[in-house]
């Protein structure tokens, strides 16, 4: 039967309701902030001594303390804590080619007659500025790799059939292979190239695995940073609307009224994030200054390979804020800080407000439902040919597909 809307009538009001009380009072907090922000501009030696203490008391500590994470600037330099850096096209350099690449999956149905799971890893290479030998604009090209697996003779009961979040790790490991493929394939000695992920580069496996897995899979994960680095390229991981707080979580540890038994605390700031900050801080076309991330995760991984993040507003006419994270061997790269600024906001000028690569990566990773039907047939097509039995689909998914279907009265 479809939903009883009229049911759900108050709590809809109540709900806006709420939110424009929840605005008034963010923009009433974010005045605070912004206040504060300006008169610690330049308080590199509170910022200083804060990272001493976080590092020596927290992250090296014996005993750790929960800690969501901080921030901490990269340079101590002329720029600001608020300074806002704006697109300048001659940063933008004349050639250049930029790879990005996404990922899609289907994951196992334990209703389905038979068990297997695909990862399609699908991307683009932009030739920004690049002609052809008749003078024509090298066109993008696309590249697809999908993967299907399946249960082997001996695994009758696979973790990796029914750990979903084992699943996603594997797409992203994919997701930055070929990257890292891609990249030293295509790196030629006078054209910067950038790849770029569609998620964050201070990769954290998440679900319930083993402590010893989650170390494999970060290692292997800087495993392919270091080999992008290797290639002579460049990596960014560009995050649309992050919902991350380091920035503010960094400024409040320098505030009088910071609690010191609780590094989580954000007292009256509770609830604004970097969005909110640089919402009203970056016009746009501007980034913020750049900072490296101080959290556990960022300390297991390599000096190299710390990441570092400034935040850009992509926006044409209206903000929108979008973090863009750098592993430290590109971030303490100046020049290569600036080309990736006019290189991301050029592709955000092709669509609007989004790298246009990121947009035609998704296009060609998506594995679309008419996709999996013509998978699924030829599967069941050729198993038929193996003598096996296709149509035992669980009682459960049956009955779903009859209550989902058109209807039809049975009389008595």
């Amino acid at each position: 039967m479809p939903l009883d809307f009229e049911k759900l009538t108050e709590k809809v009001d109540e709900m806006a309701r709420t939110a424009g009380a929840r605005n008034q009072t963010r923009h009433d907090r974010l005045a605070d902030v912004l206040a504060f922000v300006q008169d610690k501009r330049l308080a590199w030696q509170e910022l200083e001594r804060q990272q001493e203490y976080l590092e020596n008391s927290v992250l090296n500590s014996a005993q750790p303390r929960p800690f969501r994470g901080s921030a901490h600037p990269l340079h101590y330099d002329e720029q600001a804590l608020d300074k806002a850096v704006p697109f300048t096209k001659s940063h933008l350099p004349p050639c250049a080619t930029i790879i990005a690449a996404d990922g899609s999956q289907i994951v196992p149905d334990r209703h389905a007659a038979f068990t297997y799971y695909l990862i399609n890893i699908g991307g683009i290479i932009y030739y920004h500025g690049q002609k052809t030998a008749d003078a024509q604009p090298r066109p993008p090209q696309p590249f697809s790799e999908p993967t299907l697996l399946f249960p082997t003779e001996i695994e009758l009961d696979d973790d990796q059939f029914t750990n979903y979040a084992r699943i996603t790790i594997q797409r992203d490991l994919n997701e930055i292979d070929a990257l890292a493929f891609h990249a030293t394939e295509q790196k030629e000695a006078d054209i910067p190239l950038l790849a770029i992920m569609d998620q964050r580069l201070l990769y954290v496996p998440t679900g319930e695995l083993a402590p010893k897995f989650k170390h494999e899979v970060v290692e292997e994960w800087q495993g392919h940073m270091r080999r992008i680095q290797q290639a002579g390229a460049w990596l960014a991981g560009y995050i649309d609307s992050p919902r991350k707080s380091s920035v503010m979580a960094m400024l409040r540890g320098i505030h009088p009224d910071r609690n010191p038994n609780d590094l989580n605390d954000m007292g009256e700031w509770a609830g604004l994030t970097d969005v909110d900050l640089y919402g009203r801080l970056l016009q746009p076309g501007q980034r913020s200054k750049l900072f490296m991330e101080v959290s556990f995760a960022n300390k297991r991984f390599g000096r190299d390979n710390k990441v570092c993040f400034f935040y850009f507003n992509s926006g044409q006419t209206i903000n929108n804020i979008a973090r863009v994270d750098l592993p430290h061997w590109v971030a303490q790269d100046s020049a290569a800080v600036a080309a990736i600024h006019a290189l991301l906001y050029d592709q955000c000028c092709i669509l609007g407000n989004y790298p246009y690569v990121i947009t035609r990566a998704d296009e060609v990773a998506v594995v679309q439902r008419r996709d999996q039907e013509e998978l699924e047939f030829r599967i069941g097509r050729r198993m038929d040919e193996y003598g096996l039995d296709t149509a035992a689909i669980t009682a459960k998914a049956q009955t779903k597909l009859f209550a989902r279907s058109e209807k039809k009265r049975f009389e008595q």
